[in-house]
């Protein structure tokens, strides 16, 4: 069965209240686990200044601002952890920089995701790895880089997840991830997120 996790992103506006409420959300629609992001502001804008997907990407904005605007406190996370686990979701998160990785090690954090961006970052790939926890990677094809899905020895070619930011791209896939948002709190991800109503409609679909 696909795997529907729900991500949290900056759409919680800034709130934490929004943030708890999201979590809810997402368990009533159905997914099965939630994703959230943990980054320093400073350290991601100063680590993503020259990287020209990015400048693309947010058009000329200042990525201080923007990463002061979407990312989720780490104070937060203890109060985010404990509600999913009483509305029995799973979580885990994403993360950019070893430092996040340490953090997250102290709250038992069960898996950790790697962004497109950071597809490349050899350092934050062997903080993870070197946990032993699973990892769930986006990677994007550019002009310098061509992935390639590596069939085993038996020549099976095994699925892949899909990060889906508009799309209906979910079929027959292990893992689908689509950004959730709460109605009339709008942010800067709102655009390419659903509503709670949008995700249990496609969850429901999915698993007609």
């Amino acid at each position: 069965m696909t795997e529907v996790v729900a991500e949290i992103s900056g759409n919680h506006g800034g709130s934490i209240v929004h943030a708890l409420e999201l979590i809810t959300r997402a368990k009533l629609a159905g997914a099965d686990s939630v994703k959230f992001q943990c980054f320093d502001p400073q350290k991601l804008a100063e680590k993503r200044s020259k990287n020209p997907e990015v400048l693309k990407l947010v058009n000329g904005a200042p990525l201080l601002d923007l990463y002061r605007k979407t990312h989720t406190p780490k104070e937060w996370f203890p109060r985010l952890i404990n509600h999913a686990r009483t509305q029995d979701i799973a979580w885990f998160s994403s993360v950019f920089d070893p430092s996040d990785v340490q953090f997250l090690e102290r709250l038992e954090c069960p898996r950790y995701k790697i962004s497109a961006f950071e597809m490349l970052d050899w350092e934050l790939i062997r903080a993870v790895t070197e946990t032993g926890k699973p990892i769930v990677i986006s990677v994007r094809p550019t002009e310098k880089v061509t992935v390639l899905q590596a069939s085993d020895y038996k020549g099976i070619m095994r699925p892949l997840g899909v990060s889906d930011h508009g799309g209906r791209l979910w079929r027959n896939v292990p893992m689908v991830e689509w950004h959730l948002k709460l109605p009339g709190v709008e942010t800067l991800d709102s655009d390419f997120s659903l509503t709670p109503d949008d995700m249990e409609q496609l969850i429901f679909e999915m698993r007609a």
